[in-house]
Order: structure tokens, then sequence, then C-alpha cells
């Protein structure tokens, strides 16, 4: 589990983590959009939101862009720093909500993605291939699960009056944020009839929670935060309704015949959802798999579904800390079992059930074939580093990482961008090859 910020500043202080920054004038045009965020020549806080103006400069594929150029949009915004570890780095990350002129929330497209309010502007540092959330995310769509979607860019924040090429923070990835919508997580909207009977959709996840208003415990111990609807905007009623058709599945789940196709607790899920999620986060070694970050939706025919995908930037062998450098072991079964112990009972569960273990293994070897073959993830892993070549030269100039220790990247540390990426495929390589041969034995067998 990742530690508290403060606590991890003061490691980074003693042990490198904290890298000064190079002064950096971006010169020149980029192959990548470029967004320029004006908080008025103040800093951005943790919290709350203010007022600011995001700028675009994108005149699409194909052409470049140059912080000379007149903006193509500009866009009123609320917006504060976000993350948890991760705001110990000075290269810092963002959550934002485009708002019309009176600052009341106004759906915008950005970067071409679908309308929508809140959004997320991530700036990998830690991960410095720039790149894992992004390959992640996209595979998991190539699978046929929604995962947010995503665009490169270089960003220039305006803290403080003076030259703006001066104050470039480097390369940075718009994300859809996870919330219900038509082009987001596709769930009904959650009602309730004048005879207080309650209907629709919910996003949940299990994640470090807030106040009581924000999650429940379910009766058989899992901390769920509401995500969609927010706590804050449910009454009673719906929060006890929501708690109760959650509580179904793992009501079915705890039984003696949850095998039972019919009443256990298959039709309570989408098990592919749970299939899908397992592999990519096992394929990626995802340090935060299954009890951080893990988001699940009731879905339009009443099943629960797991996910979408979400942060995996301590992954693919880039983290210090569970077992996530080696290419070899199961997050799900950890040799720590401490870390076990803060994931649902779902999982050993289904585990259980030798239907799951074959679909699980069928799923697997169809994907072998397809979108986890190891040519479809080197050439989007190579394709990813063509689009970022040059932005990436610029990034690493302003952040000067390369070779050093950041929190919590594992031994040893790669000097060349190149090199990472190499490392990187390497890595997936010999994860590859461990999965061929356990996850047989996984589903053969079981934990």
């Amino acid at each position: 589990m990742r530690l508290p910020a403060l606590l991890l500043s003061f490691l980074g202080l003693v042990s490198g983590t904290l890298i000064a920054a190079e002064p950096y004038r971006f010169e020149g045009s980029s192959a990548l959009p470029l967004l320029i965020i004006d908080p008025g020549a103040q800093a951005i806080p943790n919290e709350p939101k203010i007022q600011a103006t995001l700028s675009v400069i994108d005149h699409g594929p194909g052409k470049l862009n140059a912080l000379a150029d007149t903006p193509t949009q500009q866009v009123p915004i609320r917006i504060e720093v976000r993350g948890s570890s991760s705001q110990m780095f000075d290269k810092k990350s963002y959550a934002l909500e485009t708002v019309n002129e009176s600052g009341e929330d106004q759906p915008a497209s950005l970067l071409g993605l679908p309308k929508e309010t809140d959004w997320i502007l991530y700036g990998p540092y830690s991960d410095k291939s720039l790149m894992r959330n992004h390959i992640a995310y996209e595979l998991s769509r190539r699978m046929g699960q929604y995962a947010p979607r995503t665009r490169f860019a270089e960003a220039f924040v305006r803290e403080r009056e003076g030259d703006l090429a001066e104050q470039y923070v480097g390369v940075y990835l718009l994300v859809e944020s996870i919330k219900r919508g038509k082009d987001r997580v596709d769930v009904p909207r959650l009602r309730e009839n004048e005879s207080g009977e309650i209907t629709g959709g919910y996003v949940l996840k299990v994640d470090r929670v807030g106040g009581p208003e924000t999650y429940f415990t379910s009766d058989f111990g899992t901390v769920l935060g509401f995500v969609s609807p927010r706590g804050s905007r449910l009454n009673d009623p719906q929060r006890a309704w929501i708690q109760h058709d959650f509580s179904q599945f793992e009501e079915r789940l705890s039984r003696r015949d949850f095998r039972d196709p019919q009443e256990g607790y298959a039709r309570f899920i989408d098990s592919d959802s749970f299939i899908d999620y397992f592999l990519l986060n096992e394929l990626f070694k995802n340090v935060d798999a299954y009890f951080l970050s893990t988001f699940l939706h009731r879905t339009g025919d009443g099943r629960l579904k797991l996910g979408p995908v979400w942060d995996l930037d301590l992954s693919s062998g880039n983290a210090s800390y569970g077992g996530v450098w080696k290419a070899e072991g199961w997050m799900l079964f950890p040799e720590d079992p401490r870390r076990g112990s803060a994931v649902p009972f779902w999982w050993d569960r289904l585990f259980e059930d030798p239907a799951f273990r074959t679909r699980l293994r069928d799923r697997y070897r169809a994907l072998r074939k397809t979108v986890l073959s190891e040519p479809a993830l080197y050439q989007l892993i190579d394709d990813t580093a063509q689009t970022l070549d040059a932005a990436q030269k610029r990034n690493f100039r302003r952040w000067p990482t390369l070779g050093k220790y950041v929190w919590p990247n594992p031994r040893p540390f790669a000097r060349t961008y190149s090199e990472l990426i190499q490392n990187l495929k390497s890595w997936f390589h010999n994860r590859f090859v461990w999965m061929d041969a356990n996850l047989e034995i996984l589903t053969e067998k079981g934990p």
C-alpha cells in the first residue's frame, strides 16, 4: 500500500527521491498538442479547486503546434492538484472541471475526446516510460472493456508572471475521469419514482475513502466508496438500496451452492469483466490491484461489472515493493499474506469455482493470440514511444530523472529513454513466459 505523501516527502529528502528541476525554456514546436493552464499567476492548491483558463493549441494529426500560435480552444476551468504519494513530486498531476463563464459545470470536448465536465491531467514522473497508464487503458479497450480514453500533450502552467515558455512542465496525459455517463461508464442513471421504487445503476470503488457519507461497509466487511452518484448526493433510501443491491452478490458468493449457475453468484456479475480485470492487472503486476483503485459498476441488466481499470503507473517492474519488480508471482496470491488480507473475499471464492477457472484459461489463450500477443504489445509500446520522441527529450531536460532514483523505482535505473523502453519490453517478455507456464497450473488446480 502506498505511504502517506507527507511521510514519502521525508523519505524522498533522505533517499534522493526529490530531484531539482532544471531551468528549461520551450522553443520551437511540438507534434503533440500544447495545453496552457493560466490560474492568474498563483500556485494551484491541493484543494479546493480554483478558477483558471485552459488554452489548447492543437492543429490536428501531422501538424506542428507552437506556443506563439493562436489557441484553437479556450475553456474556463476549475483546477486542483490531485494524487496521493505523487503529490510529493515537483511535477504535479491535476484534476479539472470545465465550466462556463459563471463558474457552473459546462461539458466540453478536450483534444477530440467526448464532451464531459471532469478530467484528469496526469503528469507521469516516477513512470519514466511516460506510458504505462496509456498502454494499459488502450489494452483494456482492445479487450472489449471500457477504459478511460487518453491523449498526450505538452503542458505549461502559468503560476507566476513572466515568460510562458519558461513555465513548461513537460509531457502530460489527458485522461477521462471515472464517472457515470454515456461516453464514460455507461450505466443507467439512479432514479426514484413517486412510490419510492429505486432503479438504475451506480459506480463504486475499493479504495481509500473519506468521511462516513462517502462509503459503506458491506455485511461481509468490504469497504466500498460511492463514486457515481457521489455519497453526498444520495438520500438514505438510495444509499440503502445500493448497499442491498451490491450485497446480493456477496451473499450468493458466500453460500455453499455459490457455484450453481442459477442460485449462485454467476447471475449477479459479468464474469468476463472480472476475468479481464484479473488478466490485465496480473500481466502488468499492478501494485494496487484488487484493494486500491478498483472500480465496479451496476450495468443496465442489473449485473455487477468490474472496471474500469485505473492507475497502473506503479506496475510492470516500476516499483521496489510488493514484488512488482519481479516478473514472477501473482499479485492476487502474494507471498506476503498482509497484502492478501486487504483484498475482498470475492477473489478466493471465484477461484474455488472450476467453471470460472476454465473460463479464465480459455480467455487467456484467446487473448495471447491477439490483443495480448507479444508483437501486438511491443508494437503499441513502440508506436507510443515514437509519438513521444521529441517531447520526451524536452520532458527529461525539464525533469532530469533518467539514471536517477525516483520513488519507488527499483534498481538499476535506465540512463536513456531507449534503454528504458527496451527494459519495459524485456520485462513484459519475462512476464509472458511466467504467466504462460503458471496460468495453466492456476486454472487447473486453483491457488
